[in-house]
């Protein structure tokens, strides 16, 4: 007589193996912006860390390197006035913008923005903040596009 909790165990265990976790979905700037004030730009290496591997695993390169660290690219800014981050966050524009070509996603980020909005836009204060929201709406696109093709393999 078969019982009725009678599972396959080994069949289950071998499809969780095979799942790759979801990338988050959910950034924000205002959450970004709120917590970083309030913990002195601690917060921005928690956001940031996790960031730099998504843009990995959603934009791979194709020579195989992988993006700096950013913990690294802020402990360097605090000796170069910030152009360490500012180079960091080009390549990351760069890349995104890549990624969504490369996946047909029609949003509209790119070079530009990172031109306009964060370093010219950093003169009329609110720059930064548009340019944030973009990044973390195109990268929720990217993660939502991977996490969707990823469910169908």
């Amino acid at each position: 007589m078969a019982y009725p909790y009678d599972l396959d165990y080994e069949a289950a265990a071998k499809e969780r193996a095979h799942k790759e976790p979801e990338l988050k979905t959910d950034r924000s700037m205002w959450k970004l912006m709120i917590l970083n004030i309030l913990t002195l730009g601690i917060y921005s290496i928690l956001f940031f860390i996790p960031f730099s591997f998504d843009i990995d695993k959603v934009a791979p390169r194709r020579d195989g390197g992988k993006t700096f660290n950013y913990l690294f690219a802020w402990l360097l800014s605090t000796f170069t006035l910030n152009i360490v981050i500012a180079v960091w966050f080009y390549h990351i524009t760069q890349r995104v913008e890549e990624a969504l070509t490369e996946r047909g996603i029609d949003y509209s980020f790119g070079m530009g923005d990172f031109w306009g909005w964060y370093i010219l836009g950093s003169f009329i204060f609110v720059g930064p903040f548009v340019y944030f929201h973009k990044l973390c709406t195109a990268m929720n696109l990217l993660c939502q596009d991977f996490n969707a093709k990823n469910e169908k393999k």
